[in-house]
């Protein structure tokens, strides 16, 4: 009786490890854009942000995610803002497709996966006047950013039409 519960219990903590695996790995992957996983509602932080030039009624904004130790760099928020008074729709490649990022170098994974088949896929972003979007850019794994030191950092997109929009400029500390 003790060993089957201890083999019951021993196979339940199995399995919650490999679902604990399988969740962050999907996490990653929507963080990425590459899957569509059912979250509520998503509230974006406005606060304290810093605006690049308005273009179109759009305007960009980014900055670093927190860190969960102080070298491990985890990534930027980049938020799109619909600033005009109608509401905008576009289709744009997925997010980590859609924004370029200037000031860092992509990592030998990061130049691969840029040139996956993934980035031909394109998505509806729909932003009603005074709406906004948020896209988490994952750097740690697709830009270089071992060497210590002072990254500045800015975030661009074509819109439809060809328009550039630029972020404004932060800098990372490695």
């Amino acid at each position: 009786m003790v060993t089957k519960i201890l083999t019951a219990r021993l196979i339940m903590v199995k399995t919650l490890s490999l679902l604990s695996k399988f969740t962050s790995f999907h996490n990653f992957m929507a963080n990425l854009g590459l899957v569509i996983r059912d979250d509520p509602p998503k509230v974006i932080d406005m606060t304290g942000r810093v605006w690049g030039e308005p273009v179109d009624g759009l305007v960009l904004s980014i900055r670093e995610l927190p860190r969960e130790e102080e070298r491990q760099v985890a990534g930027i928020s980049v938020v799109m803002k619909n600033e005009g008074s109608e509401a905008k729709t576009m289709r744009v490649p997925q997010g980590i497709f859609f924004y370029k990022v200037e000031g860092l170098e992509l990592s030998p994974y990061g130049r691969q996966f840029m040139n996956s088949q993934q980035k031909n896929k394109t998505l509806e972003v729909k932003l009603g006047a005074g709406e906004a979007t948020d896209t988490d850019l994952p750097l740690d794994t697709l830009y270089s950013l071992r060497a210590a030191g002072n990254y500045k950092v800015r975030v661009s997109c074509e819109l439809p039409g060809g328009a550039l929009l630029l972020s404004n400029e932060i800098t990372i500390r490695v």
